[in-house]
C-alpha cells in the first residue's frame, strides 16, 4: 500500500494542476482517453500525461482505491 500512497500524492497533484484550473477530466477519465482509447492528442494539452498514467496504473496495481481521487465540488465527491 506504500506505493499506492506515494502514487496518490502524484495523482492528487496532477488533478489539482490540470483538473481544477482547466476543468479537464479526472485521473480515471484521463487514463481512459489516453491509455485505453489511445487519444494521444491529450499530450499537447497535458505534457505530464505519461507520468500521470504511470502513477495511475501504479496506484491501482498497489491496491489504491480510485474513489480517493474524486474531484471536489463535483457530483463524484470531494477530496478527503
Amino acid at each position: 500500500m506504500e506505493n499506492a500512497n506515494e502514487s496518490l500524492e502524484f495523482l492528487l497533484e496532477f488533478e489539482k494542476k490540470y483538473c481544477n484550473s482547466s476543468k479537464l477530466a479526472n485521473s480515471q477519465m484521463m487514463y481512459w482517453y489516453y491509455k485505453i482509447l489511445g487519444d494521444k492528442s491529450w499530450k499537447t494539452l497535458i505534457p505530464d500525461i505519461d507520468s500521470w498514467v504511470y502513477h495511475y496504473e501504479r496506484f491501482l496495481d498497489s491496491g489504491g482505491d480510485p474513489y480517493q481521487l474524486k474531484q471536489g465540488d463535483s457530483f463524484l465527491g470531494r477530496y478527503f
